[in-house]
């Protein structure tokens, strides 16, 4: 162990009696970190497509937002250029007044009903209860909004009427880019839910009006004939069938993306089943055939592993994950405990960057390195034919300038063959799954072997804390936890 320490950089060891205290005050009342998703239980196709549909609703609808606040830039351009001519400005002044009305109170509901539906989500979720697959979901546009849109357009189109004079066709042109818009909303609301007959009667309404308008002003009837009312009174059928179309397509699409995350979910949580039926239970058994039933300390030993190998079945069978779920520091400190159950005896050297950077390493991650990290320690007893390894955790910087997690288990045992070697780890049996989960990830596992010192490296990009700028400097923080 002291030449294996030698190999490595020095250190001084000063955190290996205070980073435990700190490590749980940090750990005390903080909510548990988002995942990416791979390694959670999946979620009843209900939920998932409720949830995709209730994110992809708010999309569409911030787009929506979006319109209305570039309309309100609009109009802001063109009233002054319209009041000049206005018979009733008065009259006027009170249709802008009722239009920027609308649209706060448009932006209002919307926002208030969205947070509203997180709210409720995030309630349930906490009380385990799930929503009724029966009832209708909660939507951001609801049924008032709808109304309310609808019959907002159709009343300022009326209002064109009493206001505008006989340039009403180019006047009313802002109000006629509103009602687009009410009409899109209302396509969506559709989409989601809202009875089809709302969105029909709705666009109906606006388009009669509209057509009424233009007949009502100097032109007369003949105005409807004319290219531009054409196309705007067959553009608002167009746009409310496009729009609904459209929304239901993007709908379909989000639950069946949801669909594809849970085949790769699924598909991950059977390599991590393989990777443990390898790593636990098939060690296990290789152990019973190597076993002297003359030495009570292999029997020992072997029981142990055995009820661990239990406990991690039972564990996953009753919330998806094989062990309790610890931050990088007390996974780490977990494994070096297993090792000794397999007779392998391993020093931690954990630097000081690590400890306050552990935070940022998110559950997931920590998941992906434990099982990694357990098949580099059984294979040390048991194909280096040494009982001695030094784990050493750091945070290092690539190329690029991002944040990895590094661990480095050393041994001075007989080494892989070169043969074994040249071919990569890819024909490494034991850690190939590996390499290739943590390359997927932008991680990496690596090999340095000669006989009697062997190092392998797994290393894991990290999210960079934003608020702290890196002081790292060419020589390691000197600090280690043993």
């Amino acid at each position: 162990m002291a030449r294996l320490r030698g190999r490595l950089r020095p250190r001084s060891w000063a955190w290996a009696w205070r980073w435990p205290r700190e490590e749980r005050q940090r750990g005390r009342g903080r909510a548990p970190r988002p995942t990416d998703g791979y390694h959670q239980v999946a979620e009843p196709p209900a939920d998932r497509h409720r949830l995709a549909r209730r994110d992809m609703e708010w999309q569409m609808l911030r787009i929506l937002l979006i319109f209305r606040l570039m309309h309100g830039i609009q109009l802001a351009v063109t009233v002054p250029g319209i009041a000049g001519h206005l018979p009733h400005r008065g009259g006027a002044s009170l249709l802008l007044i009722a239009v920027v009305a609308e649209s706060l109170w448009f932006v209002a509901r919307i926002v208030r009903n969205h947070r509203r539906v997180i709210a409720d989500d995030t309630e349930r979720e906490r009380a385990g209860v799930r929503p009724d697959p029966h009832a209708a979901p909660p939507t951001t546009y609801d049924g008032v909004a709808a109304g309310v849109e609808l019959c907002s357009a159709v009343a300022f189109l009326w209002a064109c009427a009493l206001v505008m004079g006989s340039h009403r066709s180019q006047d009313m042109a802002p109000l006629l880019v509103l009602t687009t818009e009410q009409i899109s909303a209302a396509g969506i609301g559709s989409a989601l839910g809202q009875p089809r007959r709302v969105l029909l009667t709705g666009t109906c309404a606006i388009a009669a009006s509209y057509a009424a308008v233009v007949a009502l002003g100097d032109g007369g009837p003949a105005a409807l004939a004319r290219s531009d009312v054409l196309i705007g009174l067959t553009g608002y059928g167009a746009l409310a069938y496009l729009i609904r179309r459209g929304a239901a397509f993007l709908l379909q699409l989000a639950a069946d993306l949801g669909d594809m995350s849970l085949q790769l979910h699924e598909q991950e949580q059977r390599k991590l089943l393989a990777i443990e039926l390898h790593n636990h239970l098939g060690h296990t058994l290789n152990a019973f055939q190597r076993i002297d039933a003359s030495d009570p300390e292999q029997i020992d030993s072997l029981r142990k592993s055995a009820v661990v190998a239990r406990e991690r079945l039972a564990t996953f069978i009753g919330t998806g994950r094989f062990s309790e779920s610890v931050p990088l520091i007390g996974m780490v400190h977990r494994q070096v405990a297993l090792a000794t159950n397999d007779t392998l005896t391993v020093e931690p050297i954990v630097t000081e960057r690590v400890v306050g950077a552990a935070a940022r390493v998110l559950p997931s991650q920590v998941e992906l390195l434990e099982p990694a990290l357990r098949a580099l320690l059984i294979n040390v007893p048991r194909s280096a034919g040494v009982h001695d390894a030094v784990l050493h955790v750091d945070l290092v910087e690539d190329a690029d300038g991002d944040e990895l997690v590094e661990l480095v288990v050393t041994d001075e045992g007989v080494g892989f063959p070169p043969a074994v070697l040249a071919r990569g780890v890819g024909a490494m049996r034991s850690l190939a799954l590996h390499e290739s989960l943590l390359r997927e990830r932008g991680g990496a596992l690596r090999v340095r072997s000669v006989a009697g010192f062997t190092q392998v490296t797994l290393t894991l990009p990290i999210q960079r804390d934003n608020n702290t700028e890196p002081s790292y400097t060419t020589e390691p923080s000197q600090g280690g936890v043993g």
